[in-house]
């Protein structure tokens, strides 16, 4: 059928006919939007939120066997040998790293400990320097801070890194 004959054909029917016409393409229009884009969708986040849900809870069984076990292996050991400065040893691992704009102090806390504080820094490349940072120099956080910095999965952290065993 062209739009003309349907045209034709629509105001041949009866005014209470158009109006069932009209309200049944409506249901259809809706129904359709429904079944395309919105159930697909709601099953996406239900999907989402359930995968969610069993990462959370798998990292609360990581976090526990953690504490359970503690500290592992030589990567909780001071290299050693290792006479650099603390700030310089930070500055330079750091910018191995990639994240030496985002170090914006840099100061010794004693005799084995440095603070220091790293602004949007990338979440996930922040834990891998130091992951990286005890395995290599035998620092360890002894106190860190994390706020988020208005982009996603940045955050600004302040940080007290010690040798440990010292």
């Amino acid at each position: 059928m062209n739009s003309a004959a349907l045209r034709e054909w629509f105001d041949k029917l009866a005014p209470r006919e158009r109006w069932l016409v009209l309200l049944a393409a409506a249901f259809a229009i809706f129904a359709l939007v429904y079944a395309l884009g919105l159930q697909p969708l709601y099953a996406t986040r239900g999907q989402a939120a359930a995968e969610l849900e069993m990462r959370r809870s798998l990292l609360g069984d990581l976090e526990q066997v953690a504490r359970r076990f503690g500290p592992q292996g030589p990567s909780t050991a001071p290299v050693p040998g290792n006479v650099e400065s603390l700030v310089v040893v930070i500055d330079r691992s750091t910018r191995e790293r990639g994240l030496g704009p985002y170090l914006k102090r840099n100061q010794p806390e004693g005799p084995n400990g440095v603070r220091i504080r790293l602004e949007s820094v990338p979440f996930d490349d922040l834990t891998a320097w130091l992951a990286d940072t005890q395995a290599r120099h035998g620092l360890s956080a002894v106190s860190a801070s994390f706020d988020p910095s208005g982009e996603p999965g940045r955050v600004n952290s302040n940080l007290v890194l010690e040798l440990a065993g010292r």
